[in-house]
């Protein structure tokens, strides 16, 4: 995952608009965004003050100074910078990004959100009787960690107390063989924290695995069958589509949870306005927001609140000094900050209809 504290970052605030947040989506970005720096620097002298606009050079030197040191070799790459506040940051992303400059009060993380929503650690078991492979699927990269042999005998019929002789033993044996593959599951959450575990492969052993397992690891199990005689390339392929549909499903049911209780007048929110105030207030326990959804708002520059329509007045002061602000950043920075659940999703239509965003509620 990433080298970066999300929390941490969702808790700056800087003064006015001194924080900023770059990506780079590759070395081709750095002309792009040198350009777009320029082209807010001109802006700016005609519309904003003394203050904001020596925020705006430090930062930019800084950012120059860094890129001129430290050349983009490869991507993507986040930049948070804050002069006022003698912060700065970098962080390679192992995923696709724009090239963005976002410069506010507070770092632009969405893009880091989605990241940890999508590419949740998963850890994947693949067993027989024979051996198990376990993986950390992390960033759609399956590596192998593990590899343990088991080399259980398959039941056979010699009668009498021989038989009972040798099944004993063999259930001694698979027994075995699944504490250690729990151990290395224990472990591995120890060193590299998963959300999931996918468990395919022979059902006695995978069986025996869950059962061994704590409660609190048994919550995070998803069987299924996978042939295993394909060969080690088609396996991958076929547990990269399991973890896609898997989190296709997951979307789907957090989504039909909301749904659910909003109908029945539970604890629930749909729409920007209401899941926003109530994400303000601290009330959400999880939030599903349409990947497409992308509104843009205006916030006064002499005041902090935040609405959710476009005004050409501010609706506390009546200034006319307003400036565009991502709502859905700001609704992230509150979710992080109380330690609600968040997911990005695709492809659910009835979402979209109704703001493209809703919440489950703590209270």
């Amino acid at each position: 995952m990433l080298n970066l504290n999300l929390k941490e970052l969702a808790e700056i605030t800087a003064p006015e608009r001194s924080f900023w947040s770059i990506y780079l989506s590759g070395p081709h970005s750095v002309p792009i965004i040198e350009k777009k720096i320029a082209k807010i620097h001109s802006l700016m002298k005609n519309c904003r003050g003394k203050e904001e606009l020596e925020y705006f050079d430090e930062n930019a030197r800084d950012i120059e100074k860094y890129l001129q040191k430290n050349p983009v070799k490869t991507g993507p790459l986040g930049i948070f910078a804050c002069k006022q506040l003698n912060f700065f940051q970098t962080v390679e992303i192992p995923s696709e990004v724009a090239d963005i400059v976002w410069i506010d009060a507070c770092p632009y993380i969405r893009p880091l959100a989605e990241f940890y929503d999508e590419y949740e650690n998963v850890a994947v078991v693949v067993a027989d009787n024979e051996k198990v492979q376990i993986y950390l699927v992390s960033s759609s990269v399956m590596g192998s960690v593990e590899v343990i042999k088991g080399n259980i005998k398959n039941h056979v019929k010699v009668g009498g107390w021989s038989q009972q002789r040798y099944e004993r033993r063999r259930d001694n044996q698979l027994t075995d063989f699944a504490h250690e593959i729990r151990d290395a599951l224990l472990r591995l959450d120890r060193e590299e924290k998963y959300g999931h575990i996918l468990l395919v492969g022979g059902k006695e052993i995978l069986n025996i695995v869950y059962e061994s397992m704590p409660k609190e690891f048994q919550d995070k199990i998803i069987e299924k069958n996978l042939d295993l005689s394909k060969g080690e390339g088609a396996i991958h392929h076929d547990i990269m589509d399991l973890l896609s549909f898997e989190e296709q499903r997951t979307e789907q049911e957090y989504w039909e949870h909301i749904h659910a209780e909003y109908l029945r007048g539970g604890l629930a929110a749909v729409g920007i306005d209401d899941v926003l105030q109530a994400a303000k207030e601290g009330r959400v326990e999880k939030v599903i927001i349409d990947h497409a959804l992308q509104p843009l708002v205006e916030r006064c520059q002499n005041m902090s609140s935040l609405g959710a329509e476009e005004t050409e007045l501010c609706t506390i002061c009546d200034s006319p000094m307003l400036f565009k602000e991502s709502v859905v950043n700001e609704l992230l920075g509150l979710l992080i900050q109380s330690g609600s659940e968040f997911h990005f999703a695709t492809a659910i239509p009835e979402l979209a209809e109704v703001g493209g965003i809703a919440a489950f509620l703590r209270y």
